[in-house]
């Protein structure tokens, strides 16, 4: 960045460009991403390393949210075998809203952890509680049993709902987050849904459901090795740096700053430069082995940086901005839930008398679905959101991402109602799939965008906004959840997924003003922990 753009950015109001989360300078005036934030010359900063390396740091990742997705989506496919076998007990029926719960619980767990000890031992230890738990469901005999195995894994696969995303953030630039977030949801969910199909093959058509678990048990023992062996540590706190003669500091809101000596920084220099001699220890390879891959370890915030979490989760809470997108998310999941635990038992009963193994196969319609979910909104995130920045003198404001939301709030209303007509209707099962299809569409891309803008608007507040939306969210829906059965026998399937839809789009709407008053909304939210820096995106030395 040249001299004269920096002292423009310099020169720029507090609320226009400095220390206002969401607004950042990120196109030059010749139309070029600038690669934002600038990554240190320490070999530990994911930033500084090639893309080739990064893209193979998130491979164990992927590897873990498919697997468990898979075992979520177990669930269901499994709920008739397990309707069977434990006939005389009590809660069968619930079990998909008990998993949500705590997978919300869960959420609420590790990303907070993952500030305190570091993004792999939280990984590390989030593989093995997995592992466990589906040994566990692999050697239950009873119900209750069974069920406190599915709850014990829905707790580890919170992590895939909230540290993993901070991960995925963590190796990314700026200007590659919506691409890289993309690319998370869609492939999880496809390549999942594409091993989903051969469930019936693995539980003797879903009446055998050790037998699932006793296969399952293997790619979750692979998840451990990969997430020891091939997961280096990604939590990185950004040191000010001697850059050009000047002092580069950037700050938790992802804003670059310029000081002409140590001593104009404030605080001093209280942190050594990154590493230039060959000598260095974090330049040897051992060194860097031994610190990248060891598990027990506490990060510079500390257990006081994962208590500090909690207390900003109470204020998304408050933060309409974050609120709303938890309340459309938990009710953009008690649709996909409302599918889910009707689409099964609607296709294997009269008239349609569908085979499960022929279920599972048609739930792979969600494989393409999903997949779409990624140019889809990338180019909508990316390309469109540089358009506008480019209108705006290169600062792209965290509002441009808002117009997204329009997608998967289309895409879930016209599903539910599809639905809700064709189960009533009995219309032909293709067009059921299809709806189910349309519906997984929404659900991800909501993911998405939900993922994008609460980081984007407030970095500060990266992860204590994750665990609001898709924590709060998961919780709150399963209690909507409980009551859809209940709700269809009240108002009949059809009527029910039109209120759905109603509601879905009613709530999708409310974002509409925040497009046009969310930068001066994001101006005046403020509180006794926003300055902490504990849960940002890019936790910096001095924030801390």
């Amino acid at each position: 960045m040249s001299s004269d753009t920096d002292r423009t950015i310099s020169n720029r109001s507090k609320y226009e460009s400095m220390d206002l989360s969401g607004s950042v300078y990120l196109v030059s005036g010749d139309g070029k991403i600038i690669s934002l934030p600038m990554p240190s010359r320490s070999p530990r900063d994911p930033l500084n390393w090639g893309r080739n390396r990064r893209v193979l740091a998130f491979l164990p990742v992927l590897w873990y949210q498919i697997v468990c997705l898979v075992l979520v989506q177990a669930t269901s496919s499994l709920f008739i075998g397990v309707q069977q076998k434990f006939s005389s007990e009590v809660g069968c029926i619930f079990m998909v809203s008990a998993t949500s719960l705590f997978q919300g619980f869960g959420s609420f767990l590790w990303a907070p952890l993952s500030l305190a000890v570091g993004r792999r031992p939280a990984f590390v230890l989030a593989t093995f509680v997995l592992t466990a738990s589906t040994l566990w469901a692999a050697l239950s005999n009873d119900f209750y049993q069974y069920l406190a195995a599915l709850c014990l894994g829905a707790v580890a696969q919170g992590f895939a709902l909230s540290a993993s995303l901070l991960l995925i953030i963590d190796l990314a630039f700026i200007h590659e987050r919506p691409q890289a977030v993309a690319l998370n949801w869609a492939l999880t969910p496809a390549a999942a849904y594409a091993i989903f199909s051969l469930a019936p093959e693995m539980s003797s058509d879903g009446t055998n459901y050790k037998r699932f678990y006793q296969i399952w048990v293997v790619p979750c023992f692979i998840s451990i090795a990969l997430a020891l062996f091939f997961f280096p540590e990604t939590y990185f706190i950004r040191p000010a740096q001697s850059y050009d003669g000047r002092i580069l500091a950037q700050s938790a809101t992802e804003k670059t700053e310029f000081y002409e000596s140590w001593e104009a920084f404030p605080g001093g220099k209280h942190l050594p430069d990154a590493p230039d001699h060959p000598d260095h220890p974090e330049l040897q390879r051992w060194w860097f082995m031994r610190y990248q891959y060891r598990l027990f370890v506490t990060t510079r915030a500390g257990w006081r940086g994962m208590f500090a979490c909690y207390p900003q989760v109470i204020l998304c809470l408050i933060n309409p901005l974050i609120l709303w997108v938890a309340v459309l998310q938990a009710i953009m999941l008690c649709s996909y839930i409302s599918i889910g635990e009707t689409i099964v038992v609607t296709l294997v009963s009269e008239p349609y008398n569908l085979t499960p193994t022929f279920v599972a196969r048609g739930s792979a319609a969600i494989v393409p679905a999903s997949l779409l979910t990624w140019p889809v909104c990338s180019y909508v995130l990316s390309l469109a959101t540089k358009k506008l920045a480019m209108r705006n003198g290169g600062i792209r404001e965290a509002e441009y991402y808002l117009p997204a939301f329009i997608i998967p709030v289309l895409a879930a209303v016209l599903s539910n109602i599809l639905y809700g007509l064709a189960v009533q209707h009995i219309w032909d099962y293709a067009i059921i799939v299809i709806a189910l299809a349309l519906n997984a569409f929404a659900f991800y891309a909501i993911a998405i965008v939900a993922t994008i803008w609460v980081t984007e608007a407030f970095p500060r507040w990266a992860a204590p906004a994750i665990v609001v939306v898709f924590g709060v969210s998961y919780i709150t829906s399963t209690g909507m959840s409980y009551i859809v059965l209940a709700w269809i026998r009240s108002q009949g399937i059809q009527a029910m997924q039109m209120e759905l839809a109603l509601v879905i789009f009613v709530v999708g709407c409310i974002g509409g003003p925040f497009a046009f008053f969310g930068k001066g909304v994001r101006q005046r939210i403020n509180g006794r922990w926003a300055a902490s820096e504990a849960g940002a995106l890019r936790p910096q030395a001095c924030g801390q």
